[in-house]
């Protein structure tokens, strides 16, 4: 289960968890957390350090089954931060050199709304609010280029400026309280998004390894 933005327990840092970039395996699922920003703006050496954490360090999940990479700052966003372009394509530059890495997903926060991506084969979710507050795209102050027209969003999407970065990955986004699970089975992942007022899926992504 990957909980939503600031549902960190016990005494992990709701922001950066439990360090800044550190590896964790739980049986044989490999997560990856980097820490790229503490507010806004992002930092690009950060983002660098980020990089070269993941580069450094990938091999200590050669023998798992899956591997994820968690951070707090969205990849791509359809929410009020949206997206920082040189975070977005340095993350793809590493994803394209490690396909045989069994990089499975990312999972980010920050932007309060859920919001799925894919690209090629790889899913990328901000997990929805199960800790925070929504921030209510379509009443947004925020520019009227990214105003949502409703309260969910489908399909890729025209970008308007840097913050759209990988719009054309789109694939749903809600505004509503939920959290991502993430149901492992054999020879495939699937992803659901529940609705944690009604505890309901919302919807399911299926991904076949």
């Amino acid at each position: 289960m990957a909980m939503g933005n600031h549902d960190a327990r016990g005494k992990f840092d709701q922001v950066m968890q439990r360090d800044v970039n550190f590896y964790q395996q739980v049986r044989n699922v490999g997560f990856y957390f980097i820490f790229i920003q503490k507010g806004t703006p992002v930092s690009d050496k950060k983002v660098d350090i980020a990089m070269q954490f993941l580069r450094d360090n990938i091999h200590l999940s050669a023998g798992v089954e899956h591997v994820f990479i968690v951070v707090h700052y969205p990849v791509y966003s359809t929410g009020y931060f949206g997206a920082h372009p040189y975070f977005s394509k340095s993350l793809e530059v590493f994803l394209d050199a490690n396909t045989d890495k069994k990089i499975r997903s990312v999972f980010y926060g920050h932007d309060h709304n859920f919001a799925a991506f894919q690209r090629n084969k790889q899913y990328f979710f901000d997990t929805g609010v199960g800790g925070g507050h929504i921030t209510m795209m379509n009443k947004t102050k925020n520019g009227k280029e990214r105003k949502w027209p409703s309260d969910s969003l489908h399909g890729p999407l025209v970008p308007i400026n840097d913050k759209c970065y990988g719009y054309e990955h789109h694939l749903d986004s809600w505004l509503l309280y939920s959290r991502t699970e993430v149901e492992i089975a054999a020879g495939k992942i699937v992803y659901h998004v529940r609705d944690l007022v009604r505890d309901t899926i919302l919807k399911s992504y299926e991904q076949i390894l």
